[in-house]
């Protein structure tokens, strides 16, 4: 066999590709290049992430109020991945109808760096029309803007109504039966309110009629409530009433001793006497003249001594109890004001706030 030729050799270790093995290697560069897109995107969603917060609110408390109350939410402001940024919170109101004095939403604090937390506020006024809005929290930061889920808010139609409670107690808070104290009402207008005037059988009733309308415990001579003014005048604003709290005891009084009478005629008994000797002077002439003006001086003095005798009786003091007298007890006084329209105080049955109650303690009388 003869040797080749280095070109002949060249030649016979170098053969044509075949078309399957051309489509295997395109198939490989496809795929290479597939991964390398795949590997960048993923390091450029990372990369985002890196950078985001979260943002939510839970629901306003409480979801109604009415015109002139508040609501609230918490915010609650979170970190991914390692955001160090800070992001700015801002809160909007909305209504899908006309409204007026349109509520007002406040994010305290306005700037937050996550992990963090925030209060979004609502404020109402007396004049914010009665429907339903929607509040939405925004936060933004570096590069990117979340809102919350909006949430719902109904500011409530509401009747104006008045309370009333007791600005301060009475003075003093103990007293002996037969003596009194004294105490000052407030009379609080809600939403506006003012005190109704009606006209009844020609009498215009205004203002709001106060009184003490249950008294605890319950006996035969409690405590008595007078206020001044009675029926005081609301006209927007609150207005006072000065309360009297009276109680039951002895009436002390002075008068002039009276005599038994078998004692004043027991005095006339000497006028018999006077007048028969009175008849023996002037039936004894001449001579008796100096025994007539003796019995007459004697009869003077007699009679005027008769008239004195009632100027010199000594006065004494004297105690009655005509209707008896409040027992000793701590009595509990529920004020209630009810005006024209027989509206009452509010706050009589609230849970929400207190009753206006007045307590005073009675002891014995004093003598």
């Amino acid at each position: 066999m003869s040797a080749l030729s280095p070109a002949s050799r060249c030649q016979a270790s170098w053969s044509k590709p075949s078309k399957a093995g051309l489509k295997f290697r395109a198939a490989q560069a496809a795929i290479s290049v597939l991964w390398t897109m795949t590997a960048s995107l993923t390091l450029l969603s990372s990369a985002s992430a890196q950078a985001d917060f979260t943002l939510q609110a839970a629901p306003f408390s409480p979801d109604a109020v009415a015109p002139g109350g508040t609501s609230s939410s918490n915010v609650t402001i979170g970190a991914i991945n390692g955001f160090t940024g800070t992001v700015a919170l801002t809160c909007q109101v909305s209504s899908t109808q006309t409204t007026t004095s349109t509520p007002a939403c406040t994010v305290s604090p306005t700037t937050v760096t996550p992990p963090a937390g925030a209060t979004a506020t609502v404020t109402t006024t007396g004049q914010t029309t009665t429907v339903s809005y929607t509040i939405t929290i925004t936060g933004t930061g570096p590069s990117t803007t979340h809102t919350t889920t909006p949430q719902s808010l109904t500011v409530l139609a509401v009747t104006p109504q008045f309370t009333i409670t007791v600005l301060s107690p009475v003075v003093p808070n103990s007293v002996p039966a037969g003596s009194g104290a004294q105490g000052t009402v407030i009379i609080n207008p809600i939403n506006g309110y003012s005190s109704p005037k009606r006209q009844v059988g020609g009498e215009t009733i205004k203002g709001i009629t106060l009184s003490c309308g249950s008294i605890t415990p319950l006996v035969t001579l409690p405590p008595i409530c007078s206020f001044n003014p009675a029926s005081p005048e609301v006209n927007g604003t609150a207005v006072t009433s000065t309360v009297t709290v009276s109680t039951f005891g002895p009436i002390i009084g002075t008068g002039a001793v009276v005599r038994p009478r078998h004692f004043y005629f027991a005095l006339w008994m000497p006028f018999p006497i006077l007048a028969l000797l009175g008849l023996g002077a002037v039936a004894g002439g001449k001579r008796s003249r100096k025994t007539r003006a003796w019995g007459l001086l004697a009869l003077f003095v007699m009679t005027g001594a008769l008239f004195l005798m009632p100027a010199c009786g000594n006065s004494t003091t004297t105690t009655t109890t005509p209707n008896g007298v409040t027992p000793n007890n701590t009595y509990t006084l529920t004020v209630v004001g009810v005006d024209a329209d027989g509206v009452a105080s509010s706050n009589i049955t609230s849970t929400t706030s207190a009753n206006p109650t007045i307590s005073l303690t009675v002891t014995s009388p004093t003598n």
